[in-house]
């Protein structure tokens, strides 16, 4: 059945979480903790941080990296920033976009610490993402071609619906902050591969908080229905949806139960990790870049409007260059952190094999982003002996097809907090980084979770003893 804003906002506040779809959101949880972690002195989080003036009061949050402290807004900039900045945070292609990043970030900001119990936080974090996922399923996949960014746009909404769901909320306040995100969702992907990209995220995280907060002022907004005609979806679509679809349904199972979200393994567009992952299995049949003569992807019709850098010039435009990643993939065996510096771009032995790389979008057009990503990637080497070798995939990498174990995830998490140790240049262990992920997990599934955010924010140079009811001082 169709959603009005008022049932719309009764879910966000009212709608019971079962156990399964909360554990799911705790992995979530702590795979973007660890994205925040591990971008947390990137240049586009510093440069923001920069800009802002630190707070005195009740509502300053922590900062990153342990000097002053934020309003609860600035602090979801920053962090939303941060958990976008290597553009290794979750996806899930039924709304093409990155669903924890806007919400963990603005759930971080929200309220103090030592009020933040693990089971609350995971209901807000499955809560939000629901309400984000589900929007822009109804708005469609118009909306990303149009050229919206859809994590900062559909990402206000999920977070103000998580926020209001942590704050406890009242269906009708619930509504109005829903109404007020409606007029502050924003971002075009023609800003992918700069540093405007990672701060939309932080702008969606900041912005739900300002719509809770002038909601809860009483600042009134339209009591009509988002989804009614000049709505979200009419506006959002270019006019093509008008009206939700009525198979779509909210928390009928949670997204993030399933079919579950896409989980990175790579630090870079979601839609290259099929590329990478052909590029690494011809690597690993013995296959050399030196060996190859020309190198073709084949990919789903739409899924290479992010793929907007066939020559990047800078890391940060490599994150979504198909020629580049495939290149370092089949020459290297792996995609990492280290693949995506200005340095690492500039090889002359890569640079040089761009022009040998080609990108064709083949097969019928897909009606919504979940064919985009389901749909099957080819590679096809033409070698310099004259034969040629084929490879196929269909499942990404860390996607609900071929998700990432819980192994690979905690591996994940000791590399992120690995890199945020080595940048903050700070003390600690990948053992003891392991261990807070274990106690992580514990603690999302029941306990209060200052005393462990302190422990994993001291891992990049905010000391926990400078932390009081989950504000610097």
């Amino acid at each position: 059945m169709a959603p009005t804003s008022s049932s719309l906002a009764s879910f966000a506040v009212r709608q019971a979480v079962d156990e399964a779809t909360c554990a799911a959101s705790a992995r979530a949880i702590l795979d973007t903790l660890a994205v925040i972690a591990a971008g947390h002195r990137e240049d586009p989080v510093t440069r923001v941080a920069s800009a802002l003036r630190y707070a005195n009061g009740g509502d300053a949050m922590p900062s990153l990296g342990g000097e002053g402290a934020y309003r609860q807004e600035d602090a979801a900039l920053v962090y939303g920033t941060a958990s976008h900045a290597l553009d290794y945070d979750d996806v899930c292609m039924l709304a093409i976009c990155h669903p924890s990043a806007p919400v963990v970030a603005a759930l971080l900001a929200a309220a103090p610490w030592d009020d933040l119990t693990g089971p609350a936080l995971c209901e807000a974090h499955a809560i939000g993402t629901e309400v984000m996922i589900r929007i822009g399923q109804a708005v469609g996949f118009r909306h990303y071609e149009l050229g919206f960014h859809s994590t900062a746009t559909m990402g206000v909404f999920g977070a103000t619906a998580a926020v209001a769901r942590l704050r406890g909320l009242d269906t009708e306040t619930t509504a109005t902050a829903l109404a007020i995100a409606a007029s502050l969702s924003s971002g075009l992907r023609l800003n992918f591969g700069t540093m405007v990209k990672p701060l939309h995220v932080g702008i969606a995280a900041a912005n739900a908080l300002r719509a809770v907060a002038w909601a809860s002022a009483d600042v009134e907004a339209s009591h009509g229905d988002l989804f009614a005609a000049g709505g979200v979806l009419e506006a959002f679509s270019g006019g093509t949806q008008r009206t939700w679809p009525e198979s779509l349904s909210l928390g009928a199972p949670f997204a993030i139960a399933r079919p579950g979200f896409e989980q990175k393994r790579y630090p870079c567009c979601y839609m290259l990790h099929k590329i990478i992952a052909l590029g690494i299995e011809a690597s690993t049949a013995g296959l050399r870049l030196g060996d190859v003569a020309r190198l073709r992807i084949e990919m789903p019709r739409g899924g290479t409007r992010p793929l907007i850098y066939p020559r990047p010039v800078s890391g940060r435009e490599a994150m979504f260059s198909a020629p580049y990643t495939l290149l370092v993939a089949l020459n290297e065996g792996n995609v990492g952190f280290a693949s995506f510096t200005d340095d690492a771009v500039a090889r002359q032995h890569i640079r040089s094999r761009f022009e040998d790389v080609t990108v064709e979008e083949v097969g019928d057009d897909l009606r919504t982003a979940a064919q985009v990503g389901e749909a099957p990637v080819c590679l096809e080497l033409q070698l310099k002996d004259g034969s040629v070798r084929r490879f196929e995939r269909h499942a990404a990498p860390g996607s609900p097809g071929d998700p990432l174990s819980s192994t690979e995830l905690r591996a994940k998490w000791v590399d992120c907090l690995a890199r945020a140790r080595a940048v903050a240049e700070t003390g600690g262990t990948d053992q003891a980084a392991a261990a807070l992920y274990d106690e992580g997990l514990d603690r999302l599934r029941a306990g209060n979770l200052a005393p462990w955010l302190n422990a994993v924010w001291n891992q990049f140079g905010c000391a926990s003893d400078t932390l009081h009811n989950g504000v610097l001082g």
